[in-house]
């Protein structure tokens, strides 16, 4: 998500702030409170912003209009492909999902320093201890079966 878009020749445009936000609300004038948005953005008075040329002010109303269109404001979604969602309580779980979350279990316990893992689980992976420890076992005794049928 970026925050900062630069503007050629005028500086760099950023989205207004609270203070900002509260000065643009108290201008009486509509067309004075719609330009403020770009001109407070770039750290202008509406006065500098009127006084820019045509190309500066098409330029900054660009940068303004992509700073705040929904795809800039959306959160990013981070890609995780490998990682399966986790099961919500008492949601029953079929036995290839649990296979793959022992495996990311088990490639974590062995990032984890010894003795990090239990309350690594406890605290950030949203499973309970015995949830892991059987979705780990899962993934282990599926390695074997695995392996023979090769």
């Amino acid at each position: 998500m970026s925050f900062e878009i630069e503007v050629e020749g005028l500086g760099v445009m950023r989205p207004v702030n609270n203070f900002q936000m509260a000065r643009i609300k108290n201008i009486s004038d509509r067309e004075n409170r719609e330009i403020a948005f770009a001109a407070f953005g770039l750290g202008m008075t509406v006065k500098q912003f009127k006084a820019l040329p045509e190309e500066q002010r098409r330029a900054a109303w660009d940068a303004h209009s992509r700073l705040c269109s929904p795809a800039a404001l959306a959160p990013e979604r981070e890609t995780q492909p490998d990682r399966p969602r986790l099961p919500r309580p008492f949601e029953r779980v079929p036995e290839e999902k649990m296979i793959q979350i022992g495996r990311e279990l088990i490639r974590i316990k062995g990032q984890l320093p010894h003795g990090h893992f239990g309350p690594w689980v406890r605290e950030q992976s949203g499973l309970s201890i015995g949830q892991a420890r059987r979705f780990m076992r899962a993934a282990t005794e599926a390695e074997p079966a695995r392996m023979g049928s090769r």
